[in-house]
């Protein structure tokens, strides 16, 4: 993409592509009870850092209706949604279950001999971790979901969360080996645990490398090609996108505004490298895909 700069010196035109979605497959929306996990362990030191500037889900309620909006996948590309009586986030992801009892999604990861933990991290959004040696993941398994509660069963204990609630349970202390450190050193993981309740999610086709956001009230048929962006100091200014193109964030969610900022960057960065590929469903829904990919 063209970083040459336009005749007034502070927008940036740049192209991008419309796709039909008539026949493609469709986003996830999901209205189901909806369960977030984190395994964390404070009394390790982070040796490790994310980099998402923003957090993979958005929770905010919009005409009365609560929901988790995730615009970039979680979901393993293996994910049916058909038949889910639960879906549930943890750092590392999300899931949708068929059926339960079940484990959720994975709570810590593979890093060859060592195991990669959470000190402190936020679902759907940034975490500092660890590396550690001879580590024993506690068992977790979601056992039942209600409207009321979540019953789970934690290293043989059952425990149980009411809807709205949120409880950390301390585990029993264990010995391990920093990957990064000579020695062992005692660490003792907690469990967080908390039920919303009900919330209607929206998730990309699992399987794609596609970007999922609100309408905001856009028609992408009312956009220019190219489109002149506007910057300041050079990079991309989103709140006066959203003025040029006619979104009017004071009218917006605020957390549909930091949604706002990640379809302006995903979609019109001027120093991208690659035009972007849009597309917009029935429901008025956003979908953005990679520029490399084919369009189809």
């Amino acid at each position: 993409m063209d970083e040459a700069t336009s005749a007034d010196g502070d927008r940036v035109p740049v192209e991008w592509r419309r796709v039909s979605l008539d026949g493609a497959p469709s986003p996830v929306v999901r209205r189901v009870p909806y369960l977030e996990l984190k395994l964390e362990h404070p009394d390790l030191e982070p040796t490790g850092r994310g980099d998402r500037f923003f957090p993979d889900a958005v929770p905010y309620e919009l005409d009365g209706r609560p929901r988790v909006f995730y615009w970039r996948p979680a979901l393993d590309a293996s994910t049916c949604p058909d038949g889910w009586v639960a879906a549930c986030a943890t750092t590392h992801g999300l899931a949708g279950f068929g059926s339960l009892p079940t484990a959720p999604p994975p709570l810590v990861s593979g890093h060859g001999e060592a195991t990669v933990v959470v000190v402190d991290g936020a679902v759907g959004g940034d975490a500092t971790t660890a590396r550690v040696r001879s580590y024993d993941p506690p068992a977790v398994r979601v056992d039942a979901v209600t409207e009321s509660a979540v019953e789970l069963t934690v290293a043989g204990a059952v425990r149980e969360v009411p809807v709205g609630e949120r409880r950390r349970f301390e585990l029993a202390e264990q010995r391990v080996e920093p990957a990064d450190v000579d020695g062992e050193t005692a660490v003792a993981p907690e469990l967080v645990v908390r039920y919303p309740g009900r919330r209607e999610l929206h998730h990309p086709v699992p399987g794609t490398d596609s970007r999922v956001f609100p309408s905001f009230g856009l028609d992408l048929d009312d956009l220019s090609n190219p489109l002149p962006v506007p910057t300041a100091a050079g990079e991309l200014d989103d709140a006066a996108l959203a003025t040029a193109v006619g979104v009017d964030l004071s009218e917006r969610p605020y957390p549909e505004r930091a949604l706002w900022q990640a379809f302006a960057y995903t979609a019109f960065d001027p120093h991208a490298d690659a035009a972007p590929t849009l597309g917009q469903l029935p429901d008025g829904r956003i979908v953005l895909r990679d520029g490399a990919l084919d369009e189809k």
